[in-house]
C-alpha cells in the first residue's frame, strides 16, 4: 500500500479500557487518534519516541512496523505481546487496543464506596501467639516437633504445607521463638515475630465485567485500611460476557496460548498489582508490615470461572450450567495470587450460568441480613445489581426469586456512538429545560468529550418528556438540535466548539435502541419475578439499586423511560457496591460464610430465556411508558 493511499483510507480505533472509538484518516498514530478521541495517553517527550512513556498494547489489527525508537524500549517478546509506542505505532487496518493505566494520565471513576453494616467479627483465621521452647544439648526435637507439642491442644490436627514449613526455621530463630501462629482451621497459614509490629489483614475482592474494586481489611478491627480498583484487563478481550467465553471457545486448550489462560493470567496480573500498590499505601501510612492471610472474591459465574481456572465453555452454551457452583476454597499460591504463603481464597457459591457469587455476596449485603423483619410483615423488597448483565432479586413472603437479564454494555458507553466509560470529559448528568435549553455536567468539570452510561439514560429521558422522542424511540425533527445531515437523525448533545476534541458529541437512533433494549431486559425481569411471587408493583415496598452504575444512575428518569417501576423515591435506595460490602462480611465473619451457601441453595432462580412470558414482557418493555408527573 503506497502512503497516499494509506492516507486516503479511515480506520476505526478502539480504545480500551477507556471505551472511546474513533476513525482517523490512515497515517495518524495512535497517540495522535487518542488524542483527537479526548484520552490523554502520557507523552513527555511530545511524541518523537524517546521518552518510553506513551506505551499501548496492541490486541487486534495490524500497525505499521516498529521503528528504531521502539526496538530501543521493547524487547522481542513484548513485541510479540502486542506491545508498541502510540506515537510511533500506524494503523493499517481497524485497531483495538489496550492503554495501560501507567499509560493514561487521568484515571476512570471506580465505584468503591458501599453501605455496610456493623457485624460480628468471628473470622475463619485464627491468630495464636506462642512461645516456644529454644532447642538445648539435652532437648533435640525439630523445629516443627516443636512447634506441634505447643500447639497440640489447641490444633490437635495441624496441617502444614511446603511454603510455609520451609520458611518456619529462620524465623523461630529470628524470633527468638516468640512467634504468632496464624491458622485458617486447622491449617498453618503463616508463622509472624511477635516482635514485628505486623497488621493481619485479610483481601476482599469483587471482579466486575468491567471492574474490580478490591478492599484490605484489619482482621482483628474489622477496620478497612484501603481501598482500590482497577478496571478488568479482561477488557480488551471482550466488552461482555458472552465475548470472553467466545474468546476462550475459539482459543482452545494449547498450553500457555489457551484462551482461558490467558484470561486468567490477565486478572491475576492485575490483582497482583493492586496488592501491591495497597500494601505499600498501608505500610507507609501505618509503619507496620502488613500480612494478608486471608482473601474471599466475587464475581459473576464467568468472571469467578476465569479466575479461579474453571472450564466457561458450557457457559456459553443452552442450558448454560457452572462449572462449580458450591463454594471453594483454593490456596493462593495455586491461583497466583500474592498474598502470604499459606493464605487461601474463599470463593462463595454461584446461583446459576448467570447469577454468581457477587449476587450471592450482594444478597447478603442488603436483603438477607433484613429476612426474618421482612418475612414476618411479608413486605416485598426488590434487589438489582445493573451491569453487563443485571442481576435482580425480590425478596417476598420468606423466598427469594433471581434472575439475571442481558441487559449489555451500553451503561458502560459500549455500543453508543460517543459512549465510554466514567472517566474525565465523559457527560454524567443532562437536563433539558422547559425553554429547550441543553444543560450537563461531565466527569471533573472537563470539556465534554463523550456520554458515560448515567449520562445515556439521563438524556434520554430528557428527550422523552421534552417531545424530542416518541415512545417507540424515534426522533422528532422539531427540536433544533435534532440534525438530518447524515443518513440518519441524530440529537446534538453538545457541539463540537464546546467539546475537548472539537467533534460534536450525538445520540443517535442506534445508541436510543441500544437502551431500549437494555432497559427493556431490566424491566421484564423485573415484572417476571413480580409474577411469580404473586405480587404487583404497588406491593413493592423497598427498591434496591447496587452496583458502580447504579450508584450514579437518577432513578427517576430509569422511572421515566421504564426501565424501573413507578415508586415513591423515598422506597428507592441507592447501595454502592454491595457485592464488595458482602465480601468483606465473609471475610471477617465465618457466619457469613455458611450463609452464602444458604443462600445459594434457597434461591427460586427463573430462567428467563425460557420463562413463558418473557417475550412478552420484553417486547413491551421496549417503548417509553406513558409520561407521568414527577
Amino acid at each position: 500500500m503506497t502512503e497516499n493511499s494509506q492516507k486516503q483510507n479511515r480506520f476505526l480505533i478502539e480504545l480500551q479500557p477507556i471505551g472511546r472509538r474513533i476513525q482517523v484518516p490512515g497515517g495518524t498514530s495512535l497517540l495522535g487518534a487518542a488524542q483527537l478521541a479526548g484520552v490523554d495517553i502520557t507523552s513527555v517527550c511530545g511524541g518523537i519516541g524517546i521518552c518510553g512513556d506513551c506505551k499501548i498494547r496492541l490486541v487486534q489489527g495490524e500497525l505499521t512496523p516498529p521503528t528504531l525508537e521502539e526496538k530501543d524500549i521493547f524487547t522481542e517478546e513484548q513485541f510479540q505481546n502486542g506491545y508498541r509506542l502510540a506515537c510511533q505505532a500506524y494503523p493499517l487496518s481497524d485497531i483495538l487496543l489496550e492503554i495501560p493505566p501507567e499509560s493514561l494520565t487521568s484515571l476512570q471513576r471506580l465505584q468503591l464506596e458501599s453501605q455496610q453494616a456493623e457485624i460480628a467479627i468471628e473470622p475463619p483465621i485464627q491468630i495464636i501467639p506462642i512461645n516456644i521452647p529454644a532447642p538445648t544439648i539435652t532437648d533435640l526435637r525439630s523445629d516443627f516437633t516443636r512447634l506441634q507439642d505447643e500447639l497440640k491442644s489447641i490444633v490437635p490436627s495441624m496441617k502444614v504445607e511446603y511454603p510455609v514449613l520451609a520458611s518456619a526455621s529462620p524465623v523461630f530463630r529470628k524470633a527468638k521463638w516468640n512467634i504468632q501462629a496464624i491458622f485458617n482451621q486447622d491449617h498453618l497459614v503463616s508463622i509472624i515475630p511477635t516482635q514485628n509490629p505486623t497488621i493481619i489483614a485479610g483481601l476482599a475482592v469483587d471482579i466486575g465485567t468491567t471492574k474490580v474494586a478490591a478492599y484490605i481489611v484489619d482482621l482483628n478491627t474489622g477496620v478497612t485500611l484501603v481501598q482500590d480498583g482497577l478496571m478488568n484487563p479482561q477488557i480488551a478481550f471482550g466488552e461482555d460476557v458472552i465475548s470472553r467465553i467466545s474468546y476462550v471457545i475459539n482459543h482452545p486448550e494449547n498450553g500457555e496460548t489457551s484462551g482461558s489462560k490467558v484470561l486468567q493470567e490477565r486478572i491475576r496480573d492485575g490483582l497482583n498489582k493492586l496488592i501491591q500498590t495497597m500494601q505499600a499505601e498501608i505500610e507507609q501510612k501505618f509503619a507496620k508490615q502488613l500480612e494478608i492471610v486471608d482473601a474471599v472474591v466475587v464475581g459473576n459465574t464467568a468472571m469467578h470461572h476465569l479466575f479461579a481456572g474453571f472450564p466457561v465453555q458450557q457457559l456459553g452454551l443452552s442450558p448454560y450450567v457452572p462449572a462449580v457452583s458450591e463454594a471453594s476454597l483454593i490456596r493462593a499460591r495455586e491461583l497466583g495470587l500474592n498474598i502470604t504463603k499459606g493464605g487461601s481464597v474463599y470463593l462463595p457459591p454461584n446461583i446459576a450460568g448467570y447469577v454468581g457469587a457477587d449476587h450471592v455476596s450482594m444478597l447478603l449485603a442488603t436483603l438477607y441480613q433484613y429476612r426474618k423483619e421482612l418475612a414476618y410483615t411479608n413486605k416485598a423488597v426488590v434487589a438489582l445489581d445493573i451491569g453487563t448483565n443485571t442481576e435482580i432479586s425480590l425478596l417476598h413472603n420468606r423466598q427469594i426469586y433471581s434472575c439475571s437479564t442481558a441487559s449489555g454494555p451500553a451503561f458502560e458507553g459500549a455500543h453508543i456512538q460517543d459512549g465510554m466509560r466514567a472517566a474525565p470529559g465523559a457527560i454524567e448528568r443532562v437536563q433539558i429545560t422547559k425553554d429547550g435549553k441543553i444543560h450537563y455536567k461531565t466527569i471533573g468539570d472537563q470539556p465534554a468529550i463523550g456520554i458515560c452510561g448515567s449520562g445515556i439514560l439521563d438524556v434520554i429521558a430528557e428527550m422523552y418528556y421534552a417531545d424530542i422522542l416518541d415512545e417507540k424511540g424515534a426522533l422528532l425533527n422539531h427540536h433544533p438540535r435534532v440534525s438530518r445531515s447524515g443518513r440518519f437523525p441524530e440529537f446534538i448533545l453538545a457541539n463540537e466548539d464546546e467539546t475537548g476534541h472539537h467533534q460534536a458529541v450525538v445520540v443517535t437512533r442506534r445508541d436510543i435502541n441500544e437502551i431500549q433494549l437494555a432497559k427493556g431486559a431490566i424491566r421484564a425481569g423485573i415484572d417476571i419475578l413480580l409474577y411469580e411471587a404473586g405480587i404487583e408493583v404497588g406491593d413493592i415496598d423497598e427498591f434496591i439499586v447496587a452496583g458502580a452504575f447504579g450508584t450514579y444512575i437518577n432513578v427517576k428518569n430509569a422511572m421515566r423511560i421504564g426501565m424501573f417501576p413507578i415508586l415513591p423515591l423515598d422506597k428507592c435506595h441507592q447501595v454502592g457496591n454491595a457485592a464488595g460490602a458482602g465480601a468483606k462480611y465473609m471475610l471477617l465473619s465465618k457466619y457469613y460464610r455458611e450463609l452464602a451457601s444458604k443462600i445459594a441453595h434457597e434461591v427460586n432462580y427463573i430462567e428467563l430465556s425460557n420463562h413463558p412470558k418473557f417475550t412478552e414482557e420484553f417486547s413491551k418493555s421496549l417503548f417509553f411508558p406513558i409520561k407521568y408527573l414527577p
